[in-house]
């Protein structure tokens, strides 16, 4: 006879329960990914724009 523990019960439950959840998870993952890569290129346009403006002194070229 097998002994489960509580937590080894409940996953197997928490598994059949999310079969239904699994597009929303995949989703909320696009949009995290695609939220970041926005950040990340706004960062780098910032970079640059300090960069021309402090350092260079080419404010004249930025957009």
């Amino acid at each position: 006879m097998k002994v489960q523990s509580p937590l080894a019960r409940r996953s197997h439950h928490s598994r059949a329960d999310r079969c239904g959840k699994l597009p929303d998870r995949r989703f909320l993952s696009v949009l995290t990914v695609l939220s970041r890569r926005c950040v990340r290129r706004r960062n780098a346009i910032s970079a640059r724009a300090f960069i021309a403006v402090h350092c260079v002194g080419a404010a004249s070229l930025l957009p």
